[in-house]
C-alpha cells in the first residue's frame, strides 16, 4: 500500500489527492487553478485522484496548498503529503476535508497530535490498528537495548496508510490496474530497453557501444538515462548482462565509486519456453533473456518474466506488494477467473514496473 507513498515519482515531492463527490475533470481544473499541474490522475471506486508536486518551483510558490478552495459542498477530499520536507526526512502528512472544511489533519510522525474540526474522526480505526492508545508504544523500546524502532518504521507507516485507506475505501494509485492512466506509452515489441539511474546518457551509450551493442535509440528523462536495442539484431542475453555489469565493480572507478548506478532492463520479446530454459527457476536462455531485471552492485536483485502468472516464478520480492495489490500473484487472484485474458501479455505488470521505478517512455 505504501508503494505509492515513496519514490513513485523520482525527483518530485508529491501530494496525492482523492476526491469523492467531485468529477475528475473538476479536480484537475481545480488543482490547475491552485497552480499545481497533475503528474498523474485517474478514477476508481467512487474516487477521483490526482498526484501533483507539493510546491511550484517555476513560479516560486512554496506555500502549502489550501484544498478548501476545491472542496465545495458535498465533496470529500483525502490528501497525503508524501514528503513534506524530504531534505529533513520528515514523515508524510494526512488531511481530510469535507464541504470545504478541514475535519482532520495529522503528521505520520506524531499521530497522537491530531487537529481539525473533529480530531477523533478516525480515532476508532487508529486505536484498532494499535496506532494510538496504550498499545501504540513499542514495548521493545524500553526492554531491549539493541532494539531500533526505525527497523519497523515502514511497517508502522504501512499500517497507518491501510487504516486510512480501509476506512475511506481508497483505491491505490498509481499502480492498480483499475486506476492507472498511462503516463508513459508502451515499449515497441521486440525491443530491449536498459534504463540507468546515476549515469548520464553519453556514458551509458558509450559503455554499451564499447560492449558491441550500439544503441538504436537513446534518451534521458525523469532522472533516468536509457538506450534501446532491436531484439532481431543482437543477442538478448549479452545486452542484459551488460545492463547488470555496469552497476558492478568493473565500472566503479570509472563511474566515481561503488553503488552509484542502478539499472532496469526490460525486454518486449517472448518469454523463454525453450526446453533447456525451463531448467531454471525463472526460465531464460541466450535467445530469451528475462523480461524484467533490476540490478545494483553488479548483481541481479530482482528478475522475472511477465504475463500468464509467470510473475510467480521470480527472484526477489521488490515488487511483491504491487503484484499482490493488483491480483497478479497470491491468493486473491480472482481477476484471472473473471477475465481469462487478464494480464496475458504482461501489460499490467509492465505498468507496475514502470510506475514503481518512475520510468519514462523510450522513443
Amino acid at each position: 500500500m505504501t508503494s505509492w507513498m515513496h519514490d513513485s515519482f523520482p525527483g518530485h515531492e508529491v501530494n496525492i489527492v482523492f476526491a469523492r463527490g467531485l468529477p475528475l475533470d473538476a479536480l484537475i481544473a481545480g488543482l490547475r487553478e491552485l497552480r499545481r499541474e497533475p503528474l498523474a490522475h485517474g478514477e476508481a471506486g467512487g474516487w477521483a485522484w490526482a498526484v501533483h508536486d507539493m510546491l511550484n518551483d517555476e513560479i516560486e510558490d512554496y506555500d502549502n496548498v489550501d484544498y478548501r478552495h476545491i472542496c465545495p459542498q458535498g465533496t470529500e477530499l483525502v490528501v497525503f503529503e508524501t514528503e513534506p520536507c524530504s531534505a529533513k526526512a520528515h514523515g508524510p502528512n494526512f488531511e481530510y476535508l469535507r464541504d470545504g472544511r478541514l475535519i482532520l489533519r495529522f503528521s505520520f510522525e506524531d499521530v497522537g497530535q491530531r487537529v481539525g474540526e473533529n480530531p477523533d474522526h478516525l480515532s476508532a480505526e487508529l486505536l484498532a490498528a494499535g496506532l494510538i492508545g496504550p498499545d501504540a508504544q513499542c514495548a521493545a523500546a524500553d526492554t531491549d537495548d539493541g532494539h531500533d524502532c526505525f527497523d519497523h518504521h515502514y511497517d508502522d507507516e504501512d499500517r497507518l496508510v491501510r487504516a486510512i485507506a480501509g476506512f475511506f475505501a481508497l483505491p491505490s494509485p498509481p499502480l492498480s490496474r483499475e486506476v492507472v492512466r498511462e503516463v508513459s506509452g508502451p515499449i515497441t515489441p521486440a525491443t530491449f530497453v536498459t534504463y540507468a539511474r546515476g549515469l548520464d546518457l553519453p556514458t551509458l551509450a558509450e559503455v554499451f557501444a564499447e560492449a558491441g551493442y550500439p544503441a538504436r535509440t537513446k534518451g534521458e528523462s525523469a532522472g533516468w538515462s536509457w538506450v534501446t536495442h532491436a531484439a532481431a539484431d543482437l543477442p538478448g542475453q549479452g545486452v542484459a548482462e551488460t545492463a547488470s555489469r555496469i552497476t558492478g565493480f568493473r565500472y566503479e572507478e570509472r563511474f566515481g565509486g561503488p553503488g552509484r548506478v542502478e539499472t532496469v532492463f526490460l525486454a518486449t520479446t517472448p518469454a523463454c519456453e525453450c526446453p533447456h530454459g525451463q531448467n531454471y527457476m525463472v526460465p531464460h536462455c541466450p535467445e530469451h533473456p528475462f523480461q524484467f531485471m533490476h540490478c545494483r552492485g553488479g548483481f541481479e536483485k530482482s528478475y522475472f518474466n511477465v504475463g500468464r502468472r509467470r510473475e510467480s516464478r521470480r527472484h526477489g520480492d521488490l515488487l511483491i506488494r504491487e503484484l499482490l495489490d493488483a491480483g497478479i500473484v497470491g491468493r486473491q487472484t480472482s481477476a484471472y477467473d473473471d477475465d481469462p485474458g487478464f494480464n496475458a501479455d504482461g501489460a499490467v505488470t509492465m505498468r507496475i514496473i514502470k510506475d514503481h521505478f518512475g520510468l519514462p517512455a523510450p522513443s
